[in-house]
């Protein structure tokens, strides 16, 4: 994600007073299936090992997080 749009994505959800209790499907529209890429990126950022079905599992951003923390090597 990057240019003007991927940084006010970040910017957004960083300063956001309950970004981590943002749904996955309902708010931010992921469906089942459809964890590929962001899986990819999360496991390329924070060298993690995470599969779609673990990502998928989550409801809410801050599930996302607290996968992402504990699988950290």
């Amino acid at each position: 994600m990057g240019g003007v749009k991927g940084k006010v994505r970040s910017i957004i959800m960083d300063k956001a007073p309950n970004a981590d209790s943002v749904t996955m499907k309902a708010e931010l529209g992921f469906q089942s299936g459809g964890y590929t890429a962001l899986t990819e990126a999360l496991n390329l950022e924070f060298g993690t090992t995470l599969t779609e079905a673990q990502v998928d599992a989550q409801n809410t951003v801050g599930d996302v997080i607290t996968l992402v923390e504990n699988n950290m090597p």
